[in-house]
């Protein structure tokens, strides 16, 4: 399948991924003062969960703080996260390191020089040097020099002066040379940095996916505590019958003990997921980088959609967008790069070269005058030939044995993506039937227990088993809450296994 139908699916995933949870857009820049993190929210207003039907009389105290969505959470993770950030801060010394690779073949300038006094025998001689450089290397392998030497010497009144131009040029016929060799370390730089951008890709991916599971955790406690205040209303609804029926004289006084012990206990639970709550604000804020005391209150809607999924789609995802995989079959083309240069390190040292020194040489004093022209030009080849040093094979056993070894780590990679991603789907599968089950679950118990109040108030049922029965819509209730939680985590797992997160979230980097 080519790349672009890959790439339409994985937008196509990303958008079945969106229909579950809203969609938020931030551009993640580098971490400075002026990072633009910009954040795109569904138009649907978040609702916090429904509440049992027989519990909608209830006064829920609602937790205060200022409203955050997962699209916000995001949108502060990318702009202050502490990791994101020192990942761009690394981005720019890799950066920086590719540019220092590629200006292997920009010319080099320098300028030499130096000047000297000394007396010997009673002889004073001066002497000044200056020489500006300019080396260049050839993707062929050629090394061009040029040097314009000018120097002047002064001995006893005598004036030596002298300006040449130098001219050197050696080309490897053998070992070194070659475009194939000497590209081959910038071919190699290139490919690093498209894994760095694949590892901050990785990095902001996974940091995205630790801030949603922590907003989720703060969202699961918050409905959490507004199932415990609701259970205490419930209890509390119960005493109100008990001490009505015991008026009416239709019950015994002692039945009521256990009502408001298990009111008590009700009361106990709220203070657990108080507890339960705070911890999970601050994990939040942590990720987040911000003030641990801000007060932050999670908005967003815990009834999620179904997803469809299919193995194979998803698996032709997986292999066009997972950074690692993508990230391992570029080391592999690294170490294929390592082979060639490797194979030119067996070869004998031959080469040519060529060197000219042209200029003029002027000596003055003692009433004489002395031109001469300098035009000298060598050229000859010399070879190496090694006869037994192993230590020029060493280099090619290694990196034959690295790109094995690489290829290997390949299809390991590959296994344990296609591992991964069976298993999300296997797991999205089935939580969304544990949801489905724990819907009917909730709902057949919240009408057992309105059923069992009436059949209570008309003395045709006993307050253990209306207590029986608020226990098992409490069970009920939590079971569906987790499931659900429990459903959308599967869903952004899947999402991260696949590569997709930042597609699904629209966050794009602007590295």
């Amino acid at each position: 399948m080519g790349a672009r139908r890959k790439h339409r699916l994985g937008i196509g995933f990303a958008l079945l991924i969106g229909a579950a949870v809203p969609l938020v857009g931030a551009a993640a820049q580098e971490p400075a003062s002026k990072t633009a993190v910009k954040a795109k929210r569904a138009a649907r207003p978040s609702a916090a969960l429904a509440q049992p039907a027989a519990t909608a009389d209830t006064e829920v105290a609602r937790p205060a703080g200022i409203s955050l969505t997962v699209a916000d959470a995001i949108a502060i993770a990318l702009r202050d996260n502490r990791t994101i950030r020192s990942a761009y801060i690394d981005r720019i010394a890799q950066k920086f390191d590719l540019r220092v690779v590629e200006d292997r073949f920009t010319p080099h300038f320098s300028i030499n020089g130096g000047a000297t006094r000394q007396q010997v025998a009673g002889i004073n001689t001066t002497s000044a040097e200056i020489t500006p450089t300019a080396i260049a290397l050839l993707p062929t392998g050629a090394t061009f020099g040029l040097a314009w030497a000018n120097h002047m010497t002064d001995t006893a009144g005598i004036v030596t002066r002298s300006s040449t131009a130098e001219l050197t040029l050696s080309q490897p016929l053998l070992r070194g040379g070659g475009v194939d060799v000497n590209m081959a370390p910038v071919r190699a730089a290139r490919l690093t940095e498209k894994i760095n951008r694949l590892r901050l890709k990785a990095t902001v991916s996974e940091t995205v996916g630790q801030v949603i599971f922590a907003y989720r955790a703060l969202l699961q406690a918050q409905e959490e505590l507004k199932l415990a205040q609701a259970s205490v209303g419930r209890a509390e609804e119960l005493l109100d019958i008990n001490r009505t029926l015991i008026t009416a004289g239709r019950m015994a006084e002692v039945d009521i003990v256990q009502t408001e012990a298990d009111l008590e206990n009700q009361r106990i639970r709220v203070l657990e997921a108080t507890k339960t709550l705070d911890s999970a604000r601050l994990q939040l804020l942590n990720l987040l980088s911000i003030d641990l005391g801000a007060a932050i209150v999670a908005r967003e809607s815990t009834d999620p959609a179904r997803i469809a999924t299919n193995l194979s789609r998803l698996m032709q995802i997986a292999l066009a967008q997972r950074p690692d995989y993508l990230g391992q079959v570029l080391v592999v083309e690294q170490n294929k790069l390592g082979i060639v240069v490797a194979q030119n390190e067996r070869l004998w040292d031959l080469s040519v070269f060529a060197s000219g020194r042209f200029g003029r040489e002027t000596t003055t004093g003692g009433g004489a005058l002395v031109s001469e022209r300098i035009s000298d030009v060598t050229v000859g080849a010399s070879f190496s030939v090694p006869l037994n040093d192993l230590r020029r094979e060493q280099p090619f056993v290694q990196a034959t044995s690295t790109l094995q070894t690489s290829e290997l780590q390949l299809a390991s990679i590959r296994q344990g993506l296609e591992l991964q991603v069976r298993g999300s789907v296997t797991d999205v599968d089935i939580r969304w039937r544990q949801l489905e089950v724990a819907r009917r679950a909730r709902h057949l118990a919240a009408r057992a227990v309105e059923i069992e109040k009436e059949k209570l108030k008309a003395g045709r049922s006993a307050n253990f088993q209306v207590r029986g029965l608020e226990n098992d819509l409490r069970s009920a209730e939590s079971q569906r809450l987790g499931a659900m939680i429990g459903y959308l985590n599967a869903l952004t797992l899947l999402d991260i296994q696949l590569g997709t997160t930042l597609e699904t979230w629209r966050i794009a980097l602007k590295d």
